[in-house]
């Protein structure tokens, strides 16, 4: 079966839809992850964690958002941010399109922290003007048997930001972008800071990027056991949604 929407045609689709109405779509962002790891980092785990979850529930997966609410990386060169709103608007249009075609059961595969509470509020609004259905978001960083592994892979140092995890997952994923990336040690600091930051004041506290983290820790084959076990984590929580009655 093919997993991916952008390879399917409308008939495939409805043929589709006379069986399942459940569909992931991943989302991501467009930002620094350290002079350590990569600016699309967020997205490309996001949507290798829906692919290869869809592949093995035979569901669909819609083409992945790569754009989020990154506004405090922006002093960081590369980074490209949406304003919350505007978030707020691409999620709301995502769900209506998707809604208006017999999906019923819509959830985002997220890979960045800052993209929740804009996806959460879109959710919610449609919600008030009556869209029904199943609409969720699930960040693979935070299933907590991912969590628990990272934590004993890293003891201690796997921070909030440019995390030797999600720099594991796209070292085993794209292994040649690695070549010019450093891997020496670096001190990992522990400041005490309020949130949300500015650029600005982001860059002043962590003048590299990491937040708490220390990505040179990172391995292909860490990479590789963390995907693995995000994947069955989602996985687990697919299965649940599919089994709630949609009202």
């Amino acid at each position: 079966m093919i997993t991916l929407l952008e390879n399917l045609s409308y008939p495939e689709v409805e043929e589709y839809l006379k069986k399942k109405d459940i569909i992931l779509v991943p989302t991501g962002s467009v930002e620094q992850h350290s002079p350590y790891g990569l600016i699309g980092t967020d997205f490309i785990v996001a949507e290798a964690v829906a692919r290869r979850v869809a592949e093995a529930m035979h569901i669909l997966v819609a083409p992945t958002v790569k754009y989020g609410v990154s506004p405090h990386h922006m002093a960081f060169r590369g980074t490209v941010s949406l304003t919350p709103d505007t978030m707020i608007m691409l999620i709301s249009d995502i769900i209506e399109s998707l809604v208006a075609h017999g999906f019923r059961r819509i959830v985002f595969v997220n890979g960045h922290g800052g993209n929740i509470s804009s996806i959460k509020i879109a959710m919610e609004r449609l919600k008030a003007r009556m869209f029904e259905g199943c609409f969720e978001v699930v960040s693979w960083y935070e299933m907590e048997e991912v969590q628990r592994l990272c934590k004993s892979i890293f003891t201690g140092q796997e921070g909030y930001h440019a995390t030797p995890g999600e720099v594991s997952i796209t070292r085993y994923l794209r292994p040649e972008a690695f070549k010019t990336k450093p891997v020496h040690e670096l001190q990992v600091a522990n400041p005490k800071f309020y949130w949300p930051l500015t650029c600005e004041e982001m860059k002043r506290v962590f003048p590299d990027g990491r937040m708490e983290s220390a990505p040179w820790l990172a391995t292909a084959d860490y990479g590789r056991k963390i995907l693995e076990e995000a994947c069955r984590a989602i996985q687990k929580k697919i299965e649940e949604i599919m089994l709630l009655k949609v009202l």
